[in-house]
């Protein structure tokens, strides 16, 4: 048996598994004997953030750990091989590598496979840029298409926020089996804890400019299922604000006029998410900045300026726990609020009123919110609908706009055509009491779950329409 690494290896060892591999501190795994168990610092304040002690207990063997994505972005893929036999294990590694090098132009040095622990293997490909999950999703589908089908085993995606993977070179808590790294042709272990430090990211390119050949029918159903009904708006509104943060880290820049302050903000989020210390948050932010054309900012304001907002906002951000990526957020939602929205309106504005309440939860009481993403909180492909629900909140009280048809000028100076910034809410609903009756709110719930939950019939009964309670909210 090789010797463990020493001192200084293992710091090389442990900058390398940061690098790769974790993308989120706050939630992680650690397996026993006969189980697995989920440690999330959101759950609990006692749970400590995961750090290179931890790394040091998993390459010593005395533990193992496993890690989740960061909720939206992949920096890595692995393809989980788990078979009953180990022998059908090894066939379909040798399988999906054979794919992936000839199928998919994944060159072999970019394939890094290591041994599970028990009967299967994991095979990882580092991406130089994180990549959105949904893009990786498909590439992954299309392989194990590619791949086909498979007896007595499957080949799992891994990782995502719900779904963590084990890291390398420590020691299967059932077995006592050392996860070495592996010849990707052989599959002969490499028993060496410095194998990690000569892997490179790939050009994650590859990967994001595939063909995937959907075809129109595809297409069309893809379509489909993104017009379905979901109010739950934290999902959609995590997506954009990742989408912004991703667009604003690859331009480098800002990408909308006297947007530095929710910039910043939004950034703070995000690298809060991503486990970085406030200090690495402020000094990335603040490269962003710099870096960003004159007229992309309000006259007189100041790089010392940015500074010391950028260190204000990273602080409130840290303080509050303020982060992107994290779509399985519970909010608390109180009797008044859901009484509100019973009292709104249409069923359609009902729906518009909860998934905004649900918004002002996740992100402030101030939010932003596109019409498109309003389409989809509310299960219409109608634009109409959306404007008419939202205006008809706005003149009952329920709702006022906070920026409303503002034109972002430097866009459309380097557009060449008129780009509008999206409106801003907020909500106008009574503060709720002390000791109120509440619910704790997760994606697959919706108004009516809710409601049901903090009301008798009765009182559903009273602010809605026989139709309608028949349509929609009897059980």
């Amino acid at each position: 048996m090789p010797k463990l690494p020493t001192e200084n290896s293992r710091k090389l060892i442990y900058a390398k598994i940061n690098e790769l591999y974790i993308q989120t501190r706050s939630k992680y795994l650690v397996q026993f004997p006969n189980s697995y168990v989920t440690f999330n610092k959101k759950h609990s304040a006692r749970v400590v953030v995961l750090n290179d002690s931890m790394l040091k207990t998993h390459i010593d063997g005395d533990l193992t750990y496993g890690i989740f994505n960061g909720g939206y972005f992949n920096k890595f893929i692995t393809f989980d091989v788990d078979f009953n036999d180990k022998g059908l294990a090894r066939w379909a590694t040798l399988k999906l590598i054979d794919v992936l090098v000839h199928e998919f132009n994944i060159k072999r040095q970019d394939i890094h496979v290591s041994v599970s622990g028990n009967k299967g293997y994991h095979v990882d490909m580092f991406f130089d840029k994180p990549i959105p999950v949904k893009e990786i999703r498909v590439f992954y589908d299309n392989v194990i298409a590619t791949v086909g089908k498979l007896q007595d085993g499957q080949i799992e995606f891994r990782p995502s926020w719900t779904q963590g993977i084990k890291l390398p070179l420590g020691v299967h808590q059932k077995t006592g089996n050392r996860c070495w790294f592996c010849d990707n042709e052989t599959l002969t272990p490499i028993k060496s804890f410095d194998y990690l430090l000569d892997v490179q990211p790939m050009d994650s390119t590859i990967i994001t400019e595939s063909d995937f050949g959907l075809t129109d029918q595809q297409a069309s159903e893809f379509e489909a299922v993104a017009a379905e009904t979901n109010i739950m708006a934290n999902v959609i509104d995590v997506s954009a604000a990742l989408q912004k943060a991703r667009r604003i880290l690859e331009a480098g820049r800002l990408t909308e006029s006297n947007s530095r302050h929710s910039t910043t903000l939004t950034l703070a989020c995000f690298y809060n998410s991503q486990g970085f210390e406030p200090e690495e948050a402020v000094e990335a932010i603040m490269d962003i900045l710099n870096a960003t054309p004159p007229q992309y900012f309000s006259k007189g304001s100041t790089p010392d300026h940015w500074l010391k907002e950028a260190q204000r906002l990273v602080a409130y951000a840290y303080e509050k726990d303020m982060k992107l990526g994290n779509t399985d957020k519970q909010v608390t939602i109180y009797k008044s609020e859901i009484l509100a929205v019973l009292q709104c309106g249409t069923f359609k504005q009902k729906q518009m009123l909860y998934a905004m309440l649900v918004t002002s939860k996740r992100y402030g009481p101030t939010f932003y919110l596109k019409t498109k993403t309003a389409m989809a909180m509310i299960g219409t492909t109608s634009r109409e609908t959306v404007q008419n629900a939202i205006k008809t909140l706005v003149e009952k009280g329920y709702v006022e706009y906070r920026r409303k048809g503002e034109v972002d000028i430097a866009k459309s100076l380097e557009l060449g055509q008129f780009r509008h910034k999206p409106n801003k809410y907020r909500l106008l609903l009574p503060e709720v009491a002390e000791d109120e009756p509440s619910v704790e709110v997760s994606n697959e719930q919706s108004v009516v779950d809710v409601a049901l939950q903090l009301c008798d019939v009765k009182e559903i009964k009273r602010y809605v329409k026989r139709r309608e309670y028949e349509n929609k909210w009897a059980l």
